[in-house]
């Protein structure tokens, strides 16, 4: 996980955003016999993102790549379908949506390795990134990571009550936790300050799909009435899983 503060600022606060592509790069090889001659394969290296707006102060922002406008009208808690990204040098611009006027508040032009699957979370400080990991899961499990994205929150622990996972401990602001494995199944979620032991949230109920992977994102406040503090999940398939440009389930909170 990594983040860098930005020269930009949003909405009336000295908000810093960052969009930072990390990938793996898919080795491929086209194998010939010595009678062949060799001839050029067109390679398709599928490289996309999702992106989450978990920053209650922000605004409703535009999201384009290479200037060509590919989210638009994304409010908080609003979750993007996946968008194609292109590899190697590649404009990531946001532009913050005003009445009579969307102005430029980032810009910046990030070599992006062909092959992965990205996600992008943005809070009222920063952007967090960071790239899926979409390998195999043992007896089509579910492979969980916590990102805290409430900018107020102190270090949290997640938990799920009915078993034995614990998801993050300690886990600061702008952080992601270490990646867990458990059985697909319905998991009831708890949410608790790393000091004191307070529960801050109760989520039951969170169905994690096998044969996926989730980054399960802490957004929201604790005394935020219009912005409650909760849990966002953003899913993708394992290589076990479905194809990778097909629509799987829907977890049900």
């Amino acid at each position: 996980m990594r983040y860098i503060r930005s020269k930009y600022g949003l909405i009336g606060r000295s908000l810093t955003v960052l969009v930072v592509m990390l990938a793996a790069i898919a080795a491929l090889g086209v194998r010939v016999s010595a009678q062949e001659t060799p001839t050029a394969v067109p390679l398709n290296i599928q490289t996309r993102a999702k992106f989450l707006h978990a920053g209650p102060n922000t605004g409703n922002v535009e999201i384009g790549i290479n200037w060509d406008k590919k989210v638009d009208g994304f409010g908080y808690g609003d979750q993007s379908d996946w968008v194609d990204l292109p590899a190697g040098a590649t404009e990531i611009t946001m532009n913050a949506e005003r009445h009579g006027f969307n102005y430029l508040i980032f810009d910046a032009v990030y070599p992006v390795p062909a092959g992965n699957d990205f996600y992008s979370i943005i809070t009222d400080e920063l952007v967090v990134n960071g790239a899926f990991d979409r390998s195999a899961v043992p007896d089509g499990g579910a492979r969980v990571q916590v990102v805290h994205a409430s900018v107020g929150l102190p270090a949290v622990n997640v938990v799920a009550k009915s078993s034995n996972a614990n998801f993050a401990t300690k886990l600061q602001y702008a952080r992601a936790s270490d990646y867990t494995v458990v059985p697909a199944g319905s998991y009831d979620l708890e949410v608790t300050l790393a000091d004191g032991g307070q529960v801050a949230l109760s989520m039951p109920g969170v169905t994690l799909n096998g044969n996926s992977v989730y980054e399960l994102v802490v957004m929201g406040g604790v005394d935020d009435t219009e912005h409650p503090l909760t849990l966002a999940l953003i899913e993708d398939t394992t290589e076990a899983g479905p194809a990778a440009g097909s629509a799987g389930p829907t977890p049900t909170p």
